[in-house]
């Protein structure tokens, strides 16, 4: 399960780069805090669609839903889409910074997953059914 996040991560943010190949670009370009938050989010959004809205609803238009989702992310983070996308081109160009956002997204997802590991292995959290009564004979 946790490479499967990890697997729909990369090929999220590889298919975004993918998409900016046709954009024009500008110096219109987000800061790297920004970007990794824009991209978690972006990331957390397609999980969700990808994990749930597909799989209750596969006759549901899937590019209309992304571009909604991207939209709606975009918005909440104050960005254009021509900012996201004149960002991801910058970042195309240099490989080797896109590596340190796209690393540090990957470690959030690790930690989130980790902590979710050991919070689900702490004594008393694994199950929160009553222990049985044993009654004697």
């Amino acid at each position: 399960m946790q490479g499967t996040k990890m697997n729909r991560l990369t090929i999220l943010i590889v298919l975004l780069s993918a998409l900016i190949l046709s954009c024009k670009s500008s110096n219109d370009v987000l800061p790297k805090q920004k970007m990794e938050k824009v991209l978690w989010d972006v990331a957390r959004g397609s999980e969700f669609l990808n994990s749930y809205v597909y799989f209750k609803h596969p006759e549901q238009n899937k590019a209309a839903l992304n571009d909604a989702l991207l939209e709606r992310t975009l918005k909440i983070h104050k960005v254009t889409k021509q900012q996201f996308l004149n960002t991801l081109e910058h970042y195309r160009k240099r490989p080797d910074e896109f590596k340190i956002v796209v690393d540090s997204i990957v470690s959030k997802q690790k930690r989130l997953i980790d902590s979710d590991t050991l919070s689900s292995a702490a004594p008393g959290s694994a199950d929160s059914l009553p222990s049985p009564v044993t009654q004697p004979h």
